[in-house]
């Protein structure tokens, strides 16, 4: 996974207006850098608004993708942290989902979805890297924790 989250895909940024351009703010470096397109954007978003928020899997973690689809060109994931928490309200469950580290997950086949899904579970399977994340003061920091969390993960 270490491959995945290259330091141009890191980013950190104080604020998004709402959930959409936090969506829009995390894939940016994915867009800039040609893993993916301005629809796989549109197609994220559509995701949530058609089943919700299901892309917040943890207090303050969010994993943005869509279905793998012609929009993406290389497979890659990007991280940011926002420094003030948006909302990924779920109104069906009139249910508040605060968020500030999201990990955009582009897909080139339904099989690598699957398995950098899978590879952020890891990752994320405590709090304490989400603090970390929050906690870390430049996007060098952050891919440190992410590198010394998956060396961790290999040991075990």
């Amino acid at each position: 996974m270490s491959d995945l989250i290259k330091k141009e895909l890191i980013r950190i940024e104080d604020r998004a207006n709402d959930w959409k351009d936090a969506i829009r703010i995390a894939a940016k470096s994915l867009l800039d850098n040609g893993y993916i397109n301005e629809q796989y954007v549109e197609d994220m978003i559509k995701s949530v608004e058609d089943a919700g928020p299901y892309i917040v899997l943890a207090p303050n973690i969010a994993v943005p993708h869509a279905r793998p689809n012609d929009n993406v060109d290389k497979m890659a994931i990007s991280l940011t942290k926002l420094n003030e928490p948006v909302n990924f309200r779920n109104e069906e469950e009139d249910e508040d989902n605060w968020v500030r580290i999201l990990f955009c997950l582009a897909a080139v086949d339904s099989s690598s979805h699957i398995v950098a899904l899978q590879q952020l579970a890891v990752l994320l399977d405590s709090d304490e890297i989400t603090d970390e994340l929050i906690n870390a003061n430049s996007e060098d920091e952050m891919l440190d924790i992410i590198n010394k969390k998956l060396e961790e993960g290999n040991d075990d």
